[in-house]
């Protein structure tokens, strides 16, 4: 629930993104079947891979466990998304790794980072934004 919530803001400045240069890509730790699924409800419009040794995760240092993902912020976190129309779907991958979002400059130099402390601690757009055109 919380991915798509996350994917659906993303795909919606993407078209910003775009125009400023930048490719929207997803990291998922599922199957390549569940990706695909995942693509074909949202839609996603970046590129999408999968890493289910969760070695890119441990390069990005994202959090993981089960009161991350189960902890008290989560569930009101996931009420509110379920209020905003997002439900859990098939769970695919490794339900207690976060996520995180990252914008990437030449050389791969990080130029934002947000790691989500918690399922469902999204990343500020605006900051996506700024950074991406800045």
């Amino acid at each position: 629930m919380f991915a798509r919530q996350q994917a659906a803001a993303l795909v919606g400045i993407k078209g910003r993104l775009d125009s400023a240069g930048v490719t929207l890509v997803a990291v998922g730790s599922g199957s390549t079947e569940g990706a695909r699924r995942f693509a074909e409800k949202l839609p996603f419009a970046g590129e999408m891979y999968v890493n289910r040794d969760l070695s890119a995760y441990r390069a990005f240092k994202l959090e993981r466990g089960l009161w991350k993902t189960l902890g008290p912020a989560s569930i009101i976190r996931g009420i509110r998304a379920m209020m905003d129309g997002f439900r859990q779907g098939r769970t695919d991958g490794d339900l207690w790794q976060q996520g995180g979002v990252f914008v990437l400059g030449p050389g791969g130099k990080i130029l934002f980072e947000h790691r989500n402390a918690s399922a469902g601690d999204h990343v500020d757009l605006d900051a996506v934004i700024a950074a991406s055109v800045g």
